[in-house]
């Protein structure tokens, strides 16, 4: 699977493109997004710079970088000017509370052929951040976060380097909602139970109240950790979906008997069957369980597939 779909909301806002001035009347009201198409001769910089540039620009609330090109290509090219400039005019954007960076789908480039860089620079730039969202692991640092205001942080990858997500569990911020898809290894995705471990203990991330371990080849352990982590006993809705959950992870969180206080666990695109789904269903007031799979045949043993790799 791959994602298909441009964001339309973003930061409690409609998602509205912006190329030209005019487009957009009230910066306030909406997100705006700037991207390039493969028939633009100019840059994601070009539309950007034109933006900052608009009156009332300075009232935004939401920004959300689509798609970057170099001369007709978006192989292997980062959004690091775009960066540096959101940086540089900063104090054009003081209002900055939500940025996503990568709202690209699979028709313009696949997940896993994404590169981004290092975002480090955006967390001293813009102290209003208060939701941050990242779509594309190559190449990706987050730098060392320290931010007053950052609640939310969601990275979406087909493969998820291990040193971005030691990246993400070292941030010092009041985090309350954090999601990472992790993908697999042929994407760039060479992490394991093993680096969850900080924040399987319990002791990141004292607000907490939405996790998302999301989109793993190794669903089952990281159930039957969380059946045994102080975590399931603190936040309020878990995500588990797109990845390969079976009837082994399922009920490892079922024997756990904590499922009673999660407002909702969603384990969308799962292996799990009917029956263990039914328990499940009984042991957690909201399940969302949608999309159930099958797994392929690999000379007589099972094969599972992540939802979103390439």
């Amino acid at each position: 699977m791959t994602i298909h779909e441009n964001l339309t909301t973003f930061g409690g806002k409609p998602v509205i493109d912006f190329k030209r001035p005019g487009d957009i009347a009230d910066f306030a009201a909406v997100a705006p997004r700037v991207r390039c198409e493969y028939d633009d001769k100019e840059t994601l910089v070009d539309f950007l710079s034109v933006l900052i540039d608009q009156p009332g620009a300075a009232a935004t609330t939401a920004l959300v970088l689509g798609l970057w090109m170099e001369n007709g290509e978006a192989y292997e090219v980062t959004p690091a000017r775009a960066i540096e400039l959101l940086v540089a005019m900063k104090d054009r954007l003081p209002n900055l509370e939500a940025l996503f960076v990568g709202d690209i789908i699979s028709e313009e480039n696949e997940i896993s052929w994404i590169t981004q860089g290092d975002l480090a620079p955006i967390w001293a730039a813009f102290p209003g951040l208060r939701e941050v969202g990242i779509r594309g692991g190559n190449e990706l640092r987050l730098g060392r976060v320290v931010h007053g205001g950052l609640r939310k942080l969601v990275v979406q990858t087909g493969g998820l380097p291990k040193a971005v997500l030691r990246d993400a569990l070292e941030i010092d911020a009041p985090i309350d909602h954090l999601e990472l898809w992790f993908g697999i290894e042929d994407y760039g995705g060479d992490t394991a139970i093993a680096d969850l471990e900080p924040l399987m203990a319990g002791g990141l991330f004292p607000k907490l109240a939405t996790l998302g371990l999301c989109n793993s080849d190794y669903s089952d352990d990281i159930a039957a950790r969380l059946a045994t982590s102080p975590l399931l006993d603190r936040i309020s809705a878990l995500d588990l979906s797109k990845g390969t959950l079976t009837d082994k992870g399922a009920q490892a969180l079922i024997a756990s008997g904590r499922l009673g206080t999660l407002e909702r666990l969603d384990i969308s695109f799962h292996y799990v069957s009917p029956a263990v789904v039914a328990e499940l269903a009984r042991a957690t007031p909201k399940l969302i369980a949608d999309d159930p799979q099958t797994p392929d045949d690999w000379d007589g043993a099972p094969h599972y597939y992540v939802a979103v790799s390439e």
